[in-house]
């Protein structure tokens, strides 16, 4: 016998298993087709998909981005107090000031 005809699972109850590789294939070919998700016509009132779970995605110009930045530890503590008697996280405060400094800040001069 050749090893092409040869049943590819004979412990399988009734036809199966006397049936080759290709038998088998073409036998669960024709299931496949009936839960594949490319054939399914729309369903007339179903809801689509929900999105990803999570926050959405920002654009990039919105993005935060994380700044490491280095100071003496007594600056950090009074950081630190002042956010703390603002109800400001330090982040906050850091922000608040950079905002503050940039809208104040003097316009240098160009030298001739």
């Amino acid at each position: 016998m050749k090893k092409r005809n040869k049943p590819l699972a004979p412990w399988l109850p009734g036809r199966f298993g006397r049936m080759t590789r290709r038998q088998l294939d073409a036998e669960s070919d024709q299931y496949d087709v009936e839960f594949s998700g490319l054939r399914a016509s729309r369903i007339a009132n179903a809801r689509p998909l929900p999105k990803k779970r999570g926050r959405p995605r920002k654009p990039a110009a919105e993005k935060a981005a994380r700044v490491l930045i280095t100071m003496a530890p007594h600056l950090l503590a009074a950081a630190d107090a002042a956010a703390g008697e603002r109800g400001l996280t330090r982040a906050a405060l850091i922000r608040q000031l950079v905002l503050d400094w940039l809208k104040h800040k003097p316009r240098s001069r160009k030298s001739a």
